[in-house]
């Protein structure tokens, strides 16, 4: 999942024109996720770690259904589907869309 295309100084400025303080306060929240987002996205290691939650979620969910998990195992599943999947997943979303809102100044 990369972005298509960087967003350069010119569309930030001209967003920042535009949409004046809530436009710092976006730029504000991309600052704080970029360095998440760039280990996650953009590093083999980050890639590497997402990809091993997805599938311990899935070997776990398999042990769930046939009735084999333990405890542990069926409380490292929610600790998965319902904390850190949803929180990695919102990050990207919501990094995606700041830098979509930015993107449409400058079309």
């Amino acid at each position: 999942m990369e972005i298509d295309k960087p967003v350069n100084l010119d569309e930030i400025q001209r967003y920042l024109l535009q949409s004046r303080k809530r436009g710092v306060a976006i730029l504000g929240i991309l600052g704080k996720l970029a360095p998440f987002l760039n280990a996650v996205l953009n590093t083999e290691v980050g890639r590497e770690i997402l990809k091993d939650d997805i599938l311990r979620a899935d070997e776990l969910l398999v042990k769930i259904y046939d009735e084999e998990a333990t405890d542990k195992e069926r409380a490292e599943f929610r600790y998965l589907k319902e904390k850190r999947l949803p929180l990695i997943a919102d990050r990207l979303r919501e990094y995606l869309q700041r830098v979509e809102e930015v993107k449409k100044v400058n079309p």
